[in-house]
């Protein structure tokens, strides 16, 4: 029964849009959410980190970073759960057979992520709002929302790992059909996770790193001190990612794996651009945090660190595609494109991303002046 593939039939109505547009759209879009979504996952548990050094040292610094955290969080939530709608529609339309499988398999936990995110979303509210009243248990508040953002992404991982496994489904369906399953056991469930969780406070320590420099503009030593504290985050966090993604490699199956040892040149270009982009953000980073104008090679940093998220978001296609070959072709969908209603789409988009960046702006600007 564990070799026989079951994947469901593709529905017969065409796709909207050419494939290869819907692939490009669903990785955009992915790239998009996984911003602020590195700072929820990320962002909670630094935020406890902080405070509690603020409070065993007596440190101001800490303690005001901590409280910055507590403003930011909640917004980035509401970011990355906005974000994370049009990825997840793509990737139904793609590979819904695929997908609606996977969840139905592991149904409560699927079922679970709507209580965990509403839990942890009001956590972080929490936090930020009552700051000054709750200043006995906001650290278990924001610990508690920490911890259930990570059992989500946990769920996410699980799903998405459990769909490139079809040759499963039909033998997980008839072990227990209650919908109960997790791809805990599947070789790369551990690692893909733990690329994903690492990589956050990576990108989080980058986000503080830009704090930092903002705050150099009012008060220096605070802000140098800030720009230090993130940079220490970032190289801790893309040392040990590095080490936890050759785990992900090697636990690969030999098939996908050599697709990025040498059986595909535009596989092992970005793999290799993958290990060698996050040392050259390492250095500038680290440079940044010791110069005496640190802006420069700080926001240079950061744009290597933008590039290696575009790396990252590929390698990932590449190693989804290598998994379903021979069992599942996407580009073997039929399209019909409504071209009208791509031009639409394609303004609304653009025109809803111009918004964000102009009320971001404003608030930013905003916030400036309250200083």
């Amino acid at each position: 029964m564990a070799d026989f593939v079951v994947i469901p039939d593709v529905d017969p109505i065409p796709l909207p849009a050419p494939v290869w547009l819907l692939k490009a759209l669903l990785l955009l879009t992915f790239l998009l959410h996984i911003i602020p979504m590195n700072l929820v996952l990320g962002g909670g548990l630094t935020s406890f980190v902080t405070e509690v050094l603020g409070r065993r040292r007596g440190s101001e610094y800490h303690l005001r970073l901590a409280r910055s955290f507590a403003r930011m969080i909640p917004v980035a939530v509401a970011f990355a759960i906005t974000l994370g709608v049009a990825p997840l529609l793509f990737l139904q339309v793609l590979y819904g057979q695929l997908f609606y499988t996977s969840t139905i398999l592991m149904a409560w936990p699927w079922l679970a992520v709507i209580a965990l995110v509403i839990l942890g979303y009001y956590g972080f509210y929490l936090y930020s709002y009552r700051w000054q009243r709750w200043r006995g248990v906001r650290l278990w508040v924001v610990m508690g929302s920490a911890l259930l953002f990570m059992a989500v992404a946990l769920i996410y991982s699980n799903a998405v790992t459990l769909m490139l496994r079809p040759e499963a489904f039909a033998s997980l369906y008839h072990m227990a059909g209650a919908g109960s399953h997790w791809n805990i056991g599947e070789p790369t469930a551990i690692p893909r996770y733990l690329h994903f969780l690492v990589a956050s406070f990576a990108v989080t320590g980058l986000f503080v790193i830009i704090y930092g420099m903002r705050q150099l503009r009012s008060e220096e030593s605070y802000g140098r001190w800030a720009l230090r504290y993130g940079a220490g985050w970032f190289i801790v966090a893309t040392i040990v990612q590095m080490a936890v993604g050759i785990w992900f490699l090697v636990a690969l199956p030999r098939e996908v794996m050599m697709l990025f040892m040498g059986g595909s040149v535009f596989a092992t270009i970005l793999l290799g651009l993958g290990f060698l982009l996050p040392i050259v953000s390492l250095m500038l980073v680290l440079q940044a945090s010791r110069a005496l104008h640190p802006r420069p090679m700080a926001w240079t940093g950061i744009g290597v660190l933008a590039v290696t998220l575009v790396v990252m978001v590929l390698i990932r296609d590449l190693v989804r595609d290598g998994y379903l070959g021979g069992k599942f072709n996407v580009m073997d969908r039929v399209a019909d494109p409504q071209w009208g209603i791509i031009l639409i789409f394609a303004l609304v988009l653009l025109g809803g991303l111009g918004t964000v960046g102009y009320l971001l702006g404003k608030a930013a600007a905003a916030t400036a002046e309250a200083r």
